[in-house]
């Protein structure tokens, strides 16, 4: 496959990384309501109702005023937090897609596993936003790996579209 300008790459995975995260959001949504009741709740007790973006949020303030915003400023930041995450890697998605050499056909797949991977069951309990992955039931890492694969391969399909409109 012929390389594309750096500039225009990472600038249609920009564009794919919205579309991407709408879609997670949409299969996350769409996992809740089939997860058992009994399942739901024990992973919402388990993170304390509290959604890992609303904790980093939380840690911030504190760390950088001693207090807490209120409820709406928190779930208002926590949803920009959680939506320039994706569109973030969607950047940098654009940028290795034809650069990095492991990247082939299934490549928006193997991003989104990966972030997955790193993200939600290493880098996110190392920094305190979700309790340790292993007390978590499988439904949770299943759900998660679904919504995963859901945003890497609109990721993957939306940038190879943006860049044939785009020359």
């Amino acid at each position: 496959m012929a390389r594309h300008c750096l500039f225009t790459d990472i600038i249609c995975g920009l564009a794919a990384g919205v579309a991407a995260t709408y879609v997670m959001d949409k299969v996350s949504g769409f996992g809740y309501k089939l997860e058992d009741e009994d399942t739901r709740k024990y992973e919402e007790d388990l993170r304390h109702n509290e959604y890992p973006p609303a904790v980093l949020v939380r840690k911030l303030a504190q760390a950088c005023s001693g207090g807490e915003p209120d409820q709406e400023t928190k779930q208002r930041l926590a949803t920009r937090i959680h939506w320039g995450y994706g569109i973030f890697w969607g950047g940098v998605f654009g940028a290795l897609r034809d650069r990095a050499p492991l990247f082939g056909a299934a490549c928006g797949l193997a991003f989104g596993c990966g972030l997955w991977l790193i993200g939600d069951e290493v880098l996110m309990p190392a920094m305190g936003l979700t309790p340790p992955s292993r007390e978590f039931p499988w439904q949770n890492h299943a759900r998660a790996a679904a919504n995963h694969l859901a945003y890497g391969g609109t990721l993957g399909v939306t940038h190879g579209l943006l860049r044939k409109i785009g020359g």
